[in-house]
């Protein structure tokens, strides 16, 4: 028989494992350095190019084409 077939076992473990958690994680943002910090947001990757906002371009032209598309099908 499973151990967590009685649905208060299974949320007293859960609870029990993510407050282990948070105390690992509280342990390592307090150890953390300024230095190991900005290694971390330096190795972070985007995705893509950041998206910036075009200034002679609303978006209007192609929302309003959109919207047509939509009544008319």
């Amino acid at each position: 028989m499973h151990p967590f077939h009685d649905k208060k076992q299974w949320q007293a473990a859960y609870r029990a494992a993510t407050d282990a958690l948070e105390r690992v994680r509280a342990r390592e943002l307090a150890a953390m350095t300024d230095q190991d910090a900005r290694r971390i947001m330096q190795s972070l990757v985007v995705a893509g190019t950041p998206w910036r906002e075009r200034r002679d371009w609303s978006g209007l032209v192609e929302q309003q084409a959109f919207f047509h598309r939509r009544k008319t099908s």
